[in-house]
C-alpha cells in the first residue's frame, strides 16, 4: 500500500486534532474535579503545597538533572494552582501583564542590540578594496 506525504500529513494532521480535543477535555474535566475539592475543602493550599513538594521530589529521582527545591517555587507553583481552581482572574490578569512587561524589556533590549546591515554601496567598497589588496599582494 502506497500512501502520498500528503495523505500521511492529513492523518498526522487528524490525529493531532483527535490528541487536542483529548487534552482539553481532560483540563476541562480535571478543572471540574479541582474545584469540586475546593469547595468541599478537600483542597487547600497546604494539601497542595505538599503535593507540589512530593512532585518535584518525584520529579528528581526520574530525571537526570536535579530540580531544586527552593521553598520561593514551590510556593509559586502552590499560588498558581489554588488561584486556577478559586478562579482568580485578576491574579492572572497581573501574571500576564507581568509576562507581557518583561517581554516587552526583552524585546527592546533585542532592539538596542541590533546588527546593522552594509548598505551595498559600502560592500562594493569593500570589495574593491580588496580586490586592489589582492593585486599588490601578487605583484
Amino acid at each position: 500500500m502506497q500512501i502520498t506525504i500528503d495523505q500521511l500529513l492529513q492523518l498526522l494532521m487528524a490525529r493531532l486534532d483527535s490528541l487536542e480535543m483529548s487534552i482539553e477535555d481532560l483540563k476541562f474535566r480535571i478543572n471540574i474535579s479541582l474545584r469540586i475539592l475546593r469547595k468541599n475543602n478537600l483542597l487547600n493550599e497546604e494539601n497542595v503545597k505538599e503535593a507540589v513538594k512530593e512532585e518535584f521530589e518525584l520529579l528528581n529521582q526520574l530525571s537526570e538533572e536535579e530540580i531544586e527545591l527552593e521553598e520561593e517555587r514551590i510556593e509559586s507553583v502552590t499560588k498558581s494552582i489554588v488561584n486556577w481552581v478559586d478562579n482568580d482572574v485578576n491574579y492572572f490578569k497581573k501574571q500576564y501583564a507581568d509576562f507581557e512587561e518583561k517581554l516587552r524589556k526583552f524585546f527592546e533590549e533585542e532592539d538596542s542590540s541590533n546588527i546593522s546591515i552594509a548598505p551595498p554601496e559600502l560592500l562594493k567598497q569593500l570589495e574593491n578594496l580588496n580586490d586592489i589588496n589582492l593585486k599588490k599582494n601578487k605583484k
